[in-house]
């Protein structure tokens, strides 16, 4: 059972940081390749970003649903992670829901001595 949440906690994290990966490439996509492109007139920097925000968006997608089939998600959660990855700085928000999820998961471990001193 102690290898199993290990399993989650890694799972976890690495979700996490596939959230911020995500988040930061729509962010340079839609902050700065697409005023590039219509204002400059430079769309190879759409041409760039875009397939490798795709291809992480992709990968992150795919990481919810394997962490979805594997833990115990609320549908809330599960739109919430979903929704965090449509809107520019919606990762803060599924990196905090990820972070509390951490937490609960952390403090559930036996012989977890959170507060106490050693």
């Amino acid at each position: 059972m102690a290898h199993q949440k290990q399993i989650d906690l890694l799972h976890l994290r690495r979700l996490r940081t596939a959230a911020l990966v995500e988040g930061t490439t729509l962010l340079l996509l839609v902050g700065i390749a697409v005023p590039l492109k219509h204002l400059v007139g430079l769309p190879s920097a759409v041409s760039v970003v875009g397939p490798i925000h795709g291809m992480v968006f992709l990968s992150y997608l795919w990481m919810v649903f394997n962490a979805v089939s594997n833990q115990s998600w609320t549908v809330r959660e599960i739109g919430g992670m979903l929704g965090g990855a449509l809107v520019p700085f919606g990762a803060l928000f599924t990196v905090s829901l990820l972070n509390r999820k951490l937490s609960l998961l952390t403090a559930q471990e036996p012989g977890n001595t959170a507060g106490s001193a050693s």
